[in-house]
């Protein structure tokens, strides 16, 4: 089993219009409305990946209810814990003239101690069957910093971590198999910027010193890096026309972690979470997968060891 764990799900708003225009009155071609955030993105990414997957999650407010009929919908098997606060709701805004994406979203709400440690418990119990674990998003208020270090330490699978700045940096003395920070949250956890190929592969490392067995950091529609100790792998991605670029780096993760889950390599379970990423890009709804279509998309990703 494979565990999706995170402490900030949302309700996601998607509007699509023709042009943007910043300040006047903007009327959409279409809106929608499904359940997102990281952690379900990624469990929504895992089933239709065919790969069998609890994703724990807590939830409150009127927005529950929602999510949870469209997650039964989609049969993903999942655990939202009571929050008392309201599930955030996300907007993200589809410019068809621009192509550009403009996102809307609200910072998690708090949890409680208590609600935290409700979690905490939640998961341990979970990661005592798993064979991989993604612990993914952003830590509302109510969280330490500590949390996820402290999650992946009572974890004995490999944990795909995907998060940012002082969380990230707390986690990598639990050693997590593998993180994926983007270029910026890299350079911010390093406190130097990262200009040059060079550059970056030598920040990717030192997280692999810090303790991360695996980095991967994108650069978009150029190339994907993945480094260890001592392996150095850039993939060239797949070719697509973008619709809706949310959930990519979902996508991912969900697709390492369940090429993981089979006994793949790991730069090869890279290239099967690239084709993920690639047919989330041509969604409009994020992490709705075809698992024939990731693997067209697969077969399309180039990749070169570098050293």
């Amino acid at each position: 089993m494979i565990i999706a764990a995170g402490l900030s799900p949302a309700w996601q708003q998607i509007l699509e219009v023709n042009s943007l225009q910043v300040g006047e009155v903007n009327r959409c071609q279409t809106a929608h409305w499904c359940a997102s955030g990281k952690v379900i993105n990624v469990g929504i990414a895992l089933q239709h990946l065919g790969s069998p997957c609890e994703t724990i999650f807590p939830a409150g407010g009127y927005a529950r209810s929602l999510i949870e009929a469209e997650l039964n919908e989609l049969d993903v098997s999942f655990r939202d814990l009571d929050q008392h606060n309201p599930t955030r709701i996300c907007t993200t805004i589809l410019d068809r003239a621009s192509g550009q994406t403009t996102e809307l979203v609200e910072n998690a709400t708090p949890l409680s101690e208590q609600e935290v440690k409700a979690f905490a418990a939640e998961y341990r119990r979970c990661a005592e069957t798993a064979t991989v674990a993604v612990l993914t998003g952003s830590l509302p208020e109510g969280a330490p910093t500590t949390f996820y270090r402290d999650l992946i330490a009572k974890t004995n699978c490999p944990v795909i971590l995907d998060a940012r700045g002082a969380e990230l940096e707390e986690a990598l003395s639990a050693t997590p198999f593998l993180v994926k920070p983007n270029h910026e949250e890299l350079e911010r956890t390093l406190d130097r910027c990262l200009s040059s190929t060079e550059d970056l592969i030598k920040g990717m490392q030192e997280i692999n010193r810090r303790g991360a067995t695996w980095v991967v950091i994108s650069q978009g529609k150029s190339a994907l890096w993945a480094t260890s100790a001592d392996e150095v792998y850039r993939f060239t991605p797949a070719s697509v026309e973008a619709v809706n670029p949310i959930g990519c780096g979902d996508s991912l993760a969900a697709g390492i972690a369940c090429a993981i889950y089979r006994g793949w390599t790991v730069p090869e379970s890279i290239r099967w979470g690239m084709g993920a990423a690639a047919d989330n890009l041509t969604q409009l709804l994020p992490a709705r997968l075809s698992e024939s279509s990731v693997q067209e998309f697969y077969e399309q990703v180039e990749m070169e060891q570098v050293v």
